[in-house]
């Protein structure tokens, strides 16, 4: 069987912010408990957690860890902020037999003696989390749909109109309406093509028939 190694991964937000804390913190964890982690093996990336979409941390999932392997993070933050996909990564090192290892997360630094200890320590670990995390990032998505609802409600009992606003004659530009004072009987009377007046306008051409349609009717 292959040696298995530990990993540890630490993650700021912007190039001037450092990870010191976070790496001296995994480090610290690693040599109390005895683990063994090769200065190579601690992995930063300076970059956002918004996705997965980090130079270090495809590098780390995809050519460097191995079934048997332990990551080891700080905080769960660090390894990403959108829970959903957080959850995705568990599964993926699940899936690998990765151990992951949250230092701010007690229930995932278990260790029991044995390898077969050790394996069913590890699913039950990863399992807690994927669990935790799917009820978490749903949660999130509701309490989004929640607020959206309210904003909506509340916005239409002040009688606000919702949507892009609606474009007729009178939302148009003094330069707008000059121009379709000028040549609305150019195009009546097809001495210019309605791409070309739409062009002078600044309108698509739903709202050109539109509004064509109004000052017609109602302007002239």
């Amino acid at each position: 069987m292959a040696d298995s190694y530990t990993y540890g991964y630490a993650r700021v937000s912007t190039k001037e912010q450092n990870a010191d804390r976070q790496v001296k913190a995994i480090y610290d964890y690693c040599n109390q408990k005895g683990i063994s982690i090769d200065e190579r093996h601690m992995i930063v990336d300076k970059a956002s957690g918004k996705d997965f979409k980090r130079e270090n941390y495809s590098a780390l999932r995809n050519t460097m860890l191995r079934s048997g392997d332990t990551l080891i993070v700080k905080e769960l933050d660090r390894l990403g902020r959108n829970k959903e996909e957080i959850k995705r990564e568990l599964e993926h090192f699940k899936e690998q037999g990765i151990r992951v290892k949250i230092l701010n997360i007690p229930t995932t630094l278990v260790d029991l003696e044995g390898e077969q200890s050790s394996q069913w320590v590890m699913e039950m670990v990863n399992n807690i989390l994927i669990e935790v995390l799917g009820a978490i990032a749903e949660e999130e998505r509701l309490k989004i749909r929640q607020r959206q609802r309210e904003g909506i409600d509340l916005a239409k009992a002040k009688g606000v109109e919702l949507g892009r606003p609606k474009m007729n004659y009178s939302t148009l530009t003094d330069q707008q309406r000059e121009i379709i004072e000028v040549n609305y009987p150019k195009w009546k009377s097809k001495e210019i093509t309605a791409t070309r007046f739409m062009e002078l306008v600044g309108l698509k051409r739903n709202t050109f028939y539109k509004i064509m349609k109004e000052y017609g009717e109602e302007v002239l």
